[in-house]
C-alpha cells in the first residue's frame, strides 16, 4: 500500500501552479483531484503492472475465460488453485501452436487441471485455457486493474491523508501528468502549452525509464536466469 499521500500530491502540483488558495482559484481542487484519477488511467495504460492484482479466477465450463470485471488486461496465469485439483503450474503456449496440432481442442474432454493457456494482445481481458476448463476448475491470475478513481465529491479536505492508488515511485508521474492537464487548460497561452508539454514529456520519460529499470532488475532478466523477460505492456 502507498504511503503517499492524495494531499501531498495534490498540495505538490498547487505548490508549482503557485496556487496559494485552500479551495484553489485558476485551478480548483475538484479538478486537480479528477485529473489525478484520469492520471492513474494513463499510467496503467503505458505500465499495465503498475496496478497489478493476484487473484483467484473460478473458471467458466470451457476454453474462452475472462478476467475479473475490474480488469484492464491479463499479465500472467500462474497455477491451478481448486482443492481437488493437481495444482500444477500452468504453461503459456499460442493459439497457433494448438490448432495445429489440435485442431478441435476447444471440443476436447474438460478438466479441472489446466496445462496451458493461450492469450492474444487484441483481446487483453479474455484468454484461453487448454484443456477445456470443468466446472470447479480455479486458477490464480495476475492482472492490471483499473485504480478505484477517489472521490471527488469529498474535495481536498475529505481526501487529504487517503492513500494514492498506485505505489508511491509513481508519485512524480501523477504529479507531472496533473501539471500538464493544468496548464493545457491554458493552452491558448504559448508559454502554458510549453509547460503542458514539458510536464507531458517528463511522464513519458520518467515511465520509460520505469520500465527499463523494471526490465533489468527483473529476476527474469538475462544475466540472473537463462529465461529472457515476457513484456506483455
Amino acid at each position: 500500500m502507498a504511503v503517499t499521500t492524495v494531499g501531498t500530491v495534490i498540495n505538490n502540483a498547487k505548490l508549482v501552479l503557485q496556487e496559494v488558495t485552500a479551495a484553489g482559484t485558476r485551478w480548483a481542487n475538484e479538478e486537480l483531484i479528477g485529473w489525478l484519477n484520469e492520471g492513474y488511467q494513463a499510467v496503467t495504460q503505458v505500465k499495465p503492472d503498475a496496478s497489478s492484482v493476484n487473484a483467484t479466477l473460478k473458471l467458466k465450463g470451457g476454453t474462452r475465460q475472462e478476467i475479473p470485471a475490474d480488469g484492464l488486461r491479463l499479465i500472467d496465469v500462474v497455477r491451478n488453485t481448486a482443492a481437488s485439483s493437481l495444482m500444477m503450474g500452468i504453461m503459456i503456449t499460442t493459439r497457433r501452436a494448438l490448432d495445429t496440432t489440435r485442431r478441435s481442442w476447444h471440443a476436447d474432454p474438460q478438466s479441472i487441471d489446466i496445462e496451458q493457456y493461450v492469450f492474444d494482445d487484441q483481446d487483453p481481458t479474455h484468454f484461453y485455457v487448454y484443456p477445456p476448463a470443468a466446472n470447479g476448475a480455479e486458477v490464480e491470475l495476475i492482472y492490471s486493474a483499473v485504480p478505484k478513481p477517489h472521490d471527488v465529491s469529498k474535495g481536498l479536505q475529505g481526501l487529504v491523508s487517503e492513500s494514492i492508488r498506485l505505489p508511491d515511485s509513481y508519485a512524480p508521474c501523477l504529479t507531472d501528468y496533473i501539471l500538464f492537464r493544468a496548464y493545457s487548460k491554458d493552452a491558448e497561452h504559448a508559454a502554458n502549452l510549453n509547460r503542458a508539454q514539458m510536464h507531458l514529456q517528463a511522464v513519458s520519460t520518467a515511465l520509460g525509464q520505469k520500465v527499463e529499470i523494471d526490465r533489468a532488475l527483473s529476476p527474469n532478466a538475462p544475466d540472473g536466469s537463462s529465461n529472457p523477460p515476457r513484456s506483455r505492456a
